[in-house]
């Protein structure tokens, strides 16, 4: 939450972010030590956070160490016609990267989403529902607060970084942008918070007061971050919307297919007639609210789009300094220095607004290479959430891997045109739901013991407690809950 709250800067050096990043050295020591516990299910989750660690350890060691550029000849040839630059050294020895102090930042930088990467792994399926409501709630406050900035105008208070976009919603935010990538993320936990009261609305038979009340709750929330968009208006937040609605949708039909049973088609074609409805009425009333001020964004030419010199000449510096880039953080004086006057347009370019682009300018083929492995990776887990899941598995499990595996992918979308993973809130939000894809922590199935009331043994039931918490295996459950169970 810290993360979420004071991360929303565009550039280091805020003490937010320095908060942030001493407050995850103790998390993350906390997250490794469970690579040396006694229980098997804590360690092996531990092993994977210290392979992690000690890879990207590597690659910040790799571009700080020095060697002779005659044969690790990466960003130096960048400068090799002459021009003088603040990074050549005296000696013939020179670290890979040509801005090592921006490096080391970097790497501190990174160890905020690595925290949060490796503690979650370590939490099971309740704990981590309860997180990820809590980065709803989150959402939903930067909601109302964007709201609030828009109503008091351009002399808000409530706009807390001096350089920021003083017309649009930013929220806890710098830029539009972010904010608008923040509505995006909220916009599938809403969907799925949606799911969830449409479900139990459904289970109910649509009679209970407090069942309808949730509902309409959960569907005036989707119409509103819709509004929230376009009064952001972030051409490239409204573009990934589409693409969300259609993920969320697609979620939410094969959550149905994998609940129905022969009782359940009313309630069904029900659901599927308030999904409909709330969609439809979303669109209206977003097109209402926003659109004549997001139509705006679009009255220059977006062929002068500065995104498009930025992201060119990042590609072109990156194939120049292969084969191992210029140094994480480096870009800023890189591109400084191989700028084109008749791409001058915006003054200072702070980002490559194209991540792709800059990781290959900043680390070469072992940014490509890990890129690749990610990609790899999360292709596999997309296949698995998508899939049809076994059926002892807990619902909830596979409705959050495939809401996981929207928000991992509207990021990555949104880092193509913008830089939203360069802030920390949004690195971190990056990093919780890619962990979230992982499987969680688990207690193994244990037998009840016998029921007091004759019923003989309870059936064996998968655990949701937290290991060492209250009720762990072995540990004789309630006569209360032992009752309630007996005959289900």
């Amino acid at each position: 939450m810290a993360s979420l709250v004071l991360g929303g800067g565009t550039h280091s050096g805020f003490l937010g972010d320095v908060v942030v990043q001493l407050l995850s050295i103790p998390l993350l020591i906390l997250a490794l030590w469970a690579a040396f516990s006694d229980e098997p299910a804590r360690k092996e989750k531990g092993r994977i956070a210290l392979a992690l660690c000690g890879g990207l350890t590597l690659v910040v060691v790799l571009q700080v160490l020095p060697f002779p550029f005659d044969t690790w000849s990466g960003g130096a040839r960048l400068f090799s016609e002459g021009a003088e630059t603040p990074f050549t050294l005296p000696s013939s020895w020179n670290p890979l990267s040509i801005a090592p102090q921006a490096t080391w930042a970097a790497a501190v930088s990174l160890l905020v989403p690595l925290a949060i990467f490796c503690s979650v792994l370590q939490l099971d399926l309740t704990q981590r529902m309860v997180l990820c409501w809590g980065v709803f709630g989150f959402g939903v406050v930067s909601l109302a607060l964007g709201f609030i900035q828009v109503a008091a105008g351009t002399e808000s208070s409530l706009r807390f970084f001096e350089i920021t976009n003083p017309t649009e919603a930013v929220g806890f935010f710098a830029n539009r942008n972010h904010f608008a990538a923040l509505l995006n993320v909220t916009l599938v936990l809403s969907a799925l918070w949606l799911n969830a009261t449409m479900e139990s609305s459904l289970k109910s038979g649509g009679s209970r007061t407090r069942s309808i009340l949730w509902l309409a709750a959960a569907g005036t929330l989707v119409v509103a971050v819709l509004a929230g968009l376009m009064m952001a208006r972030s051409r490239a937040g409204v573009f990934i919307a589409a693409g969300v609605l259609a993920g969320v949708a697609a979620m939410m039909i094969l959550h149905r297919l994998s609940e129905h049973t022969s009782e359940e088609p009313r309630h069904t074609w029900r659901g599927r007639r308030f999904s409909l409805a709330v969609a439809m009425f979303a669109a209206l009333f977003a097109v209402h609210f926003g659109l004549a001020g997001f139509l705006t964004r679009f009255e220059s030419n977006m062929a002068d789009d500065a995104r498009i010199p930025l992201t060119k000449t990042t590609l072109e510096t990156a194939l120049k300094g292969l084969p191992f880039g210029t140094g994480l953080g480096s870009f800023v004086p890189v591109y400084a220095t191989v700028e084109k006057s008749a791409d001058a347009t915006a003054g200072f370019a702070n980002r490559a607004h194209n991540d792709l682009a800059e990781i290959l300018l900043e680390t070469g083929i072992i940014g490509a290479a890990l890129l690749v492995a990610f990609l790899g990776w999360f292709g596999r887990k997309v296949m698995t959430a998508w899939g049809r899941s076994p059926r002892d598995d807990d619902p909830r499990q596979a409705a959050l891997a495939r809401a996981a595996t929207l928000i991992v992918a509207l990021l990555l979308a949104h880092s193509l045109v913008d830089y939203p993973l360069r802030t920390t809130a949004l690195s971190v939000t990056f990093a919780f739901f890619s962990a979230l894809l992982v499987s969680p922590l688990s207690v193994p199935r244990v037998e009840l013991p016998k029921s007091p009331s004759g019923g003989g043994r309870v059936r064996q039931r998968h655990t949701e407690a937290p290991v060492g918490g209250a009720w762990s295996p072995g540990v004789p459950w309630p006569e209360s809950w032992q009752n309630r169970t007996t005959g289900t």
